[in-house]
C-alpha cells in the first residue's frame, strides 16, 4: 500500500515540450477541420461556420488548416513512425482489446510506450491524412482535374474523414474519461509513476533500467 502511494507521488516524463506542441498542433487543426467540415458537407451542420466565421470564410480557411494539419501529421510521423510498428505482443494485445475496454489490462501483454491500440490509431492518422491531402489538393484546384477524379477525391476525403473521426472521437475519450491520469502527460509531460506502471508496465520498467 505504501509503495503504491509513493508511486503516485512520483511523476515521470512522458512527452518533450516539442512533441506536445506537434500533437496540439495536430488536434486544434484537426477540430477545425472536423467542424468546418461537416458544416460545408451537411446543411444540418451549417450553422457550425457560423460559429467558425461564415461560411466563405471557412470554406476559405478550410484548406489552409489542412495543410498546417498535414505538416504536424508529418512531424509526427517522422517522430513516431518507429515506435508505432506492431509487434507480435501488439496483435495479441489487439485480440484480446476486449480485455482493455473492461479495464482488465493485467490479461494483456504488457504496452510499451505505446499499447497497440495507440499504436493502430497512429497508423490510421497517417494513412488517412495522406488521403486527406492528395484528395484534398484535388478538391482545391477542381478545374485542373477531371471531373471524375473529383468526384473519386470527394468520395475518399468523406471515407478518410469517417474512419479518422471516429478514431479521434475514441482517442480523446481514452485519453481523458477512459483512462484518468493520460491527459497530464500531453498538457504538462509528465504522468504518475504510478499510471506509467498500471498502464504502460514495459516502458515503466525501461525507464526506471529493469527493462
Amino acid at each position: 500500500m505504501e509503495h503504491t502511494k509513493n508511486l503516485e507521488d512520483v511523476e515521470v516524463q512522458r512527452f518533450s515540450a516539442f512533441e506536445r506542441f506537434i500533437h496540439w498542433l495536430v488536434a486544434i487543426s484537426f477540430l477545425y477541420l472536423f467542424f468546418s467540415g461537416l458544416g460545408i458537407y451537411s446543411p444540418k451542420f451549417s450553422w457550425l461556420l457560423t460559429v467558425l466565421g461564415g461560411k466563405e470564410f471557412s470554406a476559405w480557411l478550410h484548406p489552409i488548416a489542412g495543410i498546417v494539419y498535414s505538416v504536424g501529421v508529418f512531424l509526427m510521423f517522422l517522430k513516431w513512425a518507429k515506435d508505432f510498428i506492431l509487434d507480435a505482443d501488439d496483435i495479441k494485445w489487439l485480440k484480446g482489446a476486449k480485455h482493455y475496454i473492461k479495464g482488465e489490462e493485467e490479461k494483456l501483454p504488457e504496452a510499451g510506450k505505446y499499447n497497440a491500440g495507440q499504436k493502430l490509431f497512429g497508423w490510421i492518422v497517417f494513412v488517412g491524412s495522406a488521403v486527406f491531402l492528395i484528395s484534398g489538393l484535388v478538391m482545391w484546384f477542381p478545374n485542373s482535374f477531371s471531373i471524375t477524379l473529383v468526384r473519386l477525391a470527394i468520395l475518399l476525403h468523406e471515407i478518410a474523414f469517417i474512419v479518422v473521426g471516429a478514431g479521434f472521437i475514441v482517442h480523446v475519450y481514452m485519453g481523458t474519461i477512459g483512462v484518468p491520469g493520460s491527459l497530464s502527460g500531453i498538457i504538462t509531460g509528465k504522468v504518475s509513476a504510478l499510471w506509467a506502471a498500471s498502464h504502460h508496465p514495459k516502458w515503466f520498467k525501461q525507464i526506471i533500467g529493469r527493462g
